[in-house]
């Protein structure tokens, strides 16, 4: 079972990818149209044609990245804790350690990086809330979110392996709430809702409470994982009929979501039928645990290493979509080139840069840079 985690994780390095990638898709259709049409200003008229639900399709397809990735941790953090009682905090600490290293250096590289490229210098009290909270890229978040829910895992413990109905409740419950909020929000403006939604609406990424129910689920699945073996080897072709059957109608939300909103653009944000269809996903995929898995070694090695590509990726993306930008605007407009340019640097070029250093003598720093 570990190693088939280790798969999932592959999995939902190469959604992170690509969700970014059709992210700056999505900016060049929108946001930069200037710079390959005869326009002064962004627009819109390409929302609704076909690359336009090309790329919603394959959001819808890879909304399962994040979730999964925070389901993978907290199985880990049961299967590392056994039959203890608890979780020791020499553990927790060390796996605190392998993410903040990273985090810091890689902080750290960016901020120098546009100071010197850009002449951009912030006060210290921005660059410490920037880090705090995970405010440096887009991606950032992560780190700090997960580092709360490892020191909070010695207080989950009990209750995963003991009252886990109740638990799984409470934490689904809010995950419920909060994405009700959001949708909320998003179709009729905070000012229109309730203040108690607009609460939830407005929580950062970053706060423990938005995304629990997945470390959490994680955690219980991995205390009790031969009964949820016995149930989702009965049940895996429900799950995966479910799972199936969210993509197109996860897509019509969204679509209905943004009429509703009556914007010209909405950044992606998690549903309801984003947290079914990921739940499903994650079912169906443990229950067929005999089917044999797609480039079983390949993706196992990007799961082993995949903190590493989410700390970088979204770097080399952002430097070479501008760079695209800048000298070769008309690549903007033709996304079946656009797009696999940004997917294969943002995959290939943390990948090659961690083969760099694990085979020069920069490698008894890999774990200082990568996790």
């Amino acid at each position: 079972m570990v190693r088939r985690l280790l798969y999932l994780n592959g999995i939902a390095i190469l959604c992170v990818v690509l969700f970014h990638t059709t992210s700056w898709g999505l900016t060049a259709m929108f946001a930069w149209t200037p710079r390959y049409l005869p326009v002064s200003e962004p627009v819109f008229d390409q929302t609704g044609s076909l690359p336009y639900y090309w790329i919603r399709i394959i959001e819808q397809v890879i909304a399962i990245a994040v979730p999964t990735f925070l389901f993978v941790s907290g199985y880990f953090v049961a299967f590392t804790t056994g039959h203890r009682d608890n979780l020791a905090w020499g553990q927790i600490w060390g796996r605190i350690k392998s993410l903040l290293m990273p985090y810091t250096i890689w902080s750290v590289l960016i901020w120098l990086s546009w100071f010197l490229l850009l002449g951009d210098i912030s006060s210290f009290r921005g660059y410490v809330t920037d880090f705090l909270t995970g405010n440096t890229t887009i991606t950032f978040y992560y780190v700090p979110l997960l580092i709360q829910y490892y020191v909070l895992s010695p207080l989950i413990i009990r209750f995963a392996r003991d009252k886990w109905a109740i638990l799984l409740t409470i934490t689904g419950l809010f995950q419920l709430i909060l994405q009700i909020g959001i949708m909320l929000e998003l179709m009729y403006g905070l000012d229109n809702i309730p203040k108690i939604m607009g609460w939830f609406a407005q929580m950062p990424k970053w706060v423990f409470l938005a995304r629990l129910f997945w470390f959490v689920l994680g955690m219980v699945v991995g205390f009790h994982i031969t009964q949820f073996k016995q149930f989702l080897s009965r049940f895996k072709w429900m799950f995966f009929n479910i799972a199936v059957v969210c993509i197109p109608f996860g897509v019509l939300e969204w679509e209905a979501i943004f009429h509703f909103s009556g914007r010209d653009y909405l950044n992606m944000r998690e549903t309801i039928i984003d947290s079914i269809y990921t739940m499903a996903f994650i079912f169906a995929f443990l229950g067929f645990t005999d089917s044999p898995l797609l480039w079983y070694s390949r993706i196992c090695d990007l799961g082993a290493k995949s903190f590493g590509i989410y700390i970088t990726h979204i770097t080399v993306m952002d430097y070479v979509a501008k760079a695209i930008y800048r000298f070769v605007p008309w690549l903007l407009g033709v996304q079946i080139l656009f797009q696999p340019i940004i997917l294969l640097v943002g995959l290939g070029a943390p990948l090659v840069l961690m083969y760099a250093v694990e085979k020069t003598s920069m490698r008894k720093y890999y774990s200082y840079l990568f996790g």
